[in-house]
């Protein structure tokens, strides 16, 4: 099927999805005190598998067939990729994991350019890319008030849930899993991340101890229903049905709904510094998925 131009139904999903992802952190961190972060992202993934499981049978499809050495890799980057989000959220404000976290698109930009090759090096690339590490900076140290803390540990956390999140895309742009359906990629994330997610579970600031609240099983079936499965499904579908460039373009709403919720939902105060520091992360994400007149994809 022949890529197609946004539509303004296409337009109206996208911004549900990005609320979605925008808001996971802000679920994660409202109920931290009732169940563990490691122990959160391990049932998401669990259940997130669970979920892939029975689609791809209800589809027939089988999506063990992918070359075992990626697999496991890209296992071990998703349960560090989130263990390192997940605790971080734990130390830091919901804000702040959101606009850090989503300084991946740049480190994603800047490895396609200069370590997997496959795309042109564009000097308007890396001068978003600079400028939203910049707004990376400035972000991690304005300090936040409010209904939120935000720690320097915390945020350092959350940028290293980015780079395992950028490594992940370089690990599938570079290998045969490239030619794989989305889905499958993303069952092979969550599949092997499970082991490795519930044996972080086992340490003991890991911990098993829950206080069972309708707001923790709200934010566990958002992250593992809402995100881990329908998000994600709906997102590949809309890659796969128009340009990628008009997708990605979309991404800095992730960080900005991330922000918005955790004021509203989380009482979170921001200062001058953090606002700049957001501007310029969204800034450059925008710059980073800019594309020339003639080239939609």
């Amino acid at each position: 099927m022949p890529l197609q131009p946004l539509t303004a139904r296409a337009v109206v999903i996208l911004v549900l999805v990005f609320a979605a992802f925008g808001a996971q952190q802000t679920a994660v961190k409202a109920v931290v005190d009732d169940m563990a972060p490691l122990t959160q992202t391990f049932l998401r993934s669990l259940g997130g598998t669970a979920l892939l499981a029975l689609w791809f049978l209800h589809q027939r499809r089988n999506p063990f067939r992918a070359p075992a050495g990626p697999s496991m890799a890209l296992g071990l980057l998703f349960a560090l990729d989130f263990g390192f989000l997940y605790v971080g959220l734990a130390l830091t404000s919901a804000a702040h994991a959101a606009v850090i976290y989503y300084s991946a698109p740049m480190m994603i930009a800047l490895g396609a350019m200069y370590l997997i090759r496959d795309e042109p090096i564009r000097r308007f690339k890396v001068l978003g890319i600079l400028f939203a590490f910049l707004g990376v900076g400035l972000t991690a140290f304005s300090g936040a008030g409010g209904g939120g803390t935000a720690t320097l540990a915390g945020d350092l956390l959350c940028f290293v849930g980015a780079v395992c999140w950028a490594a992940t895309v370089m690990v599938i742009r570079a290998t045969d899993l490239r030619d794989l359906d989305a889905p499958v990629v993303l069952f092979h994330q969550l599949f092997g991340s499970v082991p490795l997610l519930g044996l972080a579970t086992l340490v003991p600031e890991g911990g098993w101890t829950v206080h069972w609240s309708p707001a923790l099983i709200a934010s566990l079936a958002f992250q593992t229903v809402g995100v881990a499965f329908l998000g994600y499904l709906v997102f590949f579908a809309m890659l796969r049905r128009h340009y990628t460039s008009q997708v990605s373009a979309m991404n800095f709403l992730a960080p900005l709904f991330g922000v918005v919720f955790a004021v509203v939902l989380l009482g979170e105060n921001q200062n001058g510094l953090f606002w700049l520091g957001a501007a310029a992360i969204v800034g450059g994400l925008c710059m980073v998925n800019q594309r020339r007149a003639g080239h939609p994809a």
